[in-house]
């Protein structure tokens, strides 16, 4: 028997692992995209044209970048597509141009080291340019999602004061992007509302397509339990046909969130395990929930057993 509980905890601990790994990931690309978007207004770019924008990371350093796309009808695009033929006056059409051609950087944005801070921010002074061809990938797959949340509103759910936010990130053979739900609504913290897309990099075949909690709870930033509580945490469920274990959105949710939360541990129950993330130290252990459950069963009776005691 011991070799097949052996075999379980193995896999166990690498889910772990690779929920954690995607979950900083996830976190680090929303961040960049919150500090950087920050940054673009404090700095007064022009934001009139801004088509969209998205981080990637690059060696060690995260990169956001920020695009406008060249309107079809204006002179700068046929300026770009046609050119006339000796002193005739005939217009000639060049060779048609590909979408990526009508998309231009016009800011770049780097975080060196992975440290996410405006007081890290490089600004880089550059003439608009094309996107690089990473950039371009991640560009179409990000487009590429956005039409599909836009066509396909019986899955991709628009829950109340949310909106929904497409980071797509590059995973070797394949391109995954991660959908999450955004609210303006300060004092609030959303889990749910996200989603799960994993694509074939090569064919753009779409491989997997996951609701990740098929619901989307609001929790108050503010801790409602007792202040000389030794733990203050909060707690969500995974119901039946959700993962068994927290989620790369939930974390990146938890660690966004961080400076404004009054608790510090989350508990996510599922039937099998529950998830409790610790976020000082960015902790994740995931134990049996009936296990859970028997040692909160025997603190609950030592409890009462010491009032009685009390009483005599």
């Amino acid at each position: 028997m011991g070799v097949p509980l052996a075999h379980s905890q193995k896999k166990l601990e690498k889910e772990k692992k690779q929920i954690l790994g995607e979950g900083m990931a996830l976190y680090t690309l929303i961040l960049a995209n919150w500090t950087s978007n920050d940054l673009y207004y404090e700095n007064e770019f022009n934001t009139n044209y801004i088509k969209g924008y998205l981080s990637y990371k690059e060696k060690d350093t995260i990169k956001t970048i920020f695009w406008r796309e060249i309107d079809t009808t204006s002179a700068e695009y046929k300026a770009k597509n046609f050119r006339q033929v000796g002193d005739t006056g005939i217009a000639r059409q060049q060779h048609p141009k590909i979408i990526e051609d009508l998309r231009l950087v016009v800011k770049t944005i780097c975080y060196p080291k992975m440290n996410v801070r405006k007081t890290n921010a490089e600004i880089i002074d550059e003439e608009e340019r094309a996107p690089a061809g990473k950039e371009k990938i991640l560009m179409d797959y990000r487009d590429m999602v956005y039409h599909a949340i836009n066509a396909d509103t019986s899955f991709f759910k628009l829950y109340a004061g949310t909106s929904l936010k497409a980071v797509p990130f590059d995973a070797g053979k394949e391109v995954k992007v991660y959908v999450y739900s955004s609210v303006k609504k300060e004092g609030i913290v959303p889990f749910g509302g996200d989603y799960f897309l994993r694509y074939d990099k090569k064919t753009k075949m779409l491989i997997e397509k996951t609701d990740l909690h098929n619901d989307c709870i609001f929790i108050s930033a503010q801790y409602k339990g007792k202040s000389y509580d030794a733990s203050k945490a909060t707690i969500h469920t995974h119901k039946e046909g959700v993962s068994e274990l927290i989620t790369p959105t939930d974390i990146a949710t938890l660690l966004l969130y961080k400076n404004r939360l009054e608790w510090d541990e989350h508990h996510v129950v599922a039937e099998k395990y529950t998830s409790v993330f610790t976020l000082i130290d960015r902790k994740l252990d995931i134990i049996p929930t009936a296990e859970l459950d028997y040692l909160k069963k025997k603190r609950i009776e030592n409890e009462n057993e010491k009032k009685k005691s009390n009483m005599h």
